[in-house]
């Protein structure tokens, strides 16, 4: 708990909007279950930023996440990844501009789809972006939201199926020495002042061994975005072909978000067992490149620098 709030207290965009009393506001507006949490979440970043104080107990905070939530309500450890996404959740739904809610938006019949497929990826990506907006929208989703392009391409006939969806966190698995490619993505500056760049992870020192050598970051988003062949049992029913098909299927970032938060999957499925990775992973702590990750297009800025981990 006390990582992820020291991350979220170091976000400047979220601290601002809070110490400006703008949550205040915000929160009336919305009404939201959870509002107790947000609300004791924001006096507690008002305490910290005092600076009264040489140390300050979050128990009014925690008191509010147990009332809300019985994962969180006990003495055992979680996990930091799972309770940031908990926390991001429930303040973006109690800072939510949109309320009421609209019902959510219809399935596009078959010519629509046709017509949206012929769309730019960078028009597509509007198209669903505003979709998004007008049900959910905070200063959560301005600061943390970015959107993910997923495209399907028949090897057949290039008919595609692209399909967008939001996130707050990208979870990104971890590649060991078998299995990762021994070059790296690189970036020269270009000069660009970046976006804020946390990261939430474990680091735990062990003696290297075969399956637990150090990987960098630029490995893991490699193998987040590379492309997979559907094959076999996964091959696609290709609307066009009307036949299953063998595919590509790739995901790319279409929209990166102003504070990029970043989730190391710790775990991998070895028949039918889970294993932990202890495999340290190399961040840089200044531009992040992410320029390979993302749709080929304009884009305000594809570098990061890390504040918080």
């Amino acid at each position: 708990m006390n990582s992820v709030i020291q991350c979220l207290v170091g976000t400047d965009p979220l601290t601002r909007f809070i110490l400006r009393g703008e949550w205040k506001k915000r929160l009336i507006q919305s009404g939201g279950p959870h509002t107790e949490i947000a609300a004791e979440f924001a006096q507690l970043v008002e305490i910290l930023w005092r600076g009264q104080f040489n140390s300050v107990s979050p128990a009014r905070f925690r008191t509010a996440v147990a009332n809300c939530s019985e994962q969180f309500a006990g003495n055992n450890q979680e996990d930091a990844h799972e309770f940031a996404s908990f926390l991001l959740d429930t303040l973006h739904e109690s800072f939510n501009h949109v309320n009421p809610r609209p019902p959510p938006e219809r399935e596009m019949t078959p010519e629509e789809t046709v017509h949206f497929e012929g769309l730019s990826d960078g028009n597509q990506a509007l198209v669903e972006w505003k979709k998004c907006k007008k049900r959910n929208w905070s200063t959560i989703t301005s600061i943390f939201q970015g959107q993910i392009q997923s495209r399907l391409t028949c090897m057949t006939c290039s008919h595609t199926s692209t399909t967008y969806h939001t996130f707050t966190e990208l979870s990104v698995p971890i590649p060991t020495t078998a299995n990762s490619s021994s070059s790296t993505s690189t970036g020269a500056a270009s000069g660009s002042s970046g976006h804020g760049f946390s990261l939430l992870r474990r680091n735990k020192q062990q003696a290297p061994t075969a399956s637990n050598l150090p990987v960098n970051i630029y490995q893991c988003l490699d193998a987040y975005s590379e492309t997979e062949i559907l094959d076999g049992d996964n091959m696609w029913m290709c609307p066009k072909c009307k036949a299953k098909r063998k595919a590509t299927k790739r995901l790319l970032i279409s929209r990166l978000p102003d504070v990029l938060t970043v989730h190391l999957k710790r775990f991998s499925t070895v028949g039918h067992f889970r294993e932990k990775l202890e495999v340290d992973v190399q961040v840089p702590t200044q531009k992040l490149f992410m320029e390979n990750y993302v749709v080929p297009g304009p884009h305000p800025s594809t570098f990061y620098n890390l504040y918080g981990v």
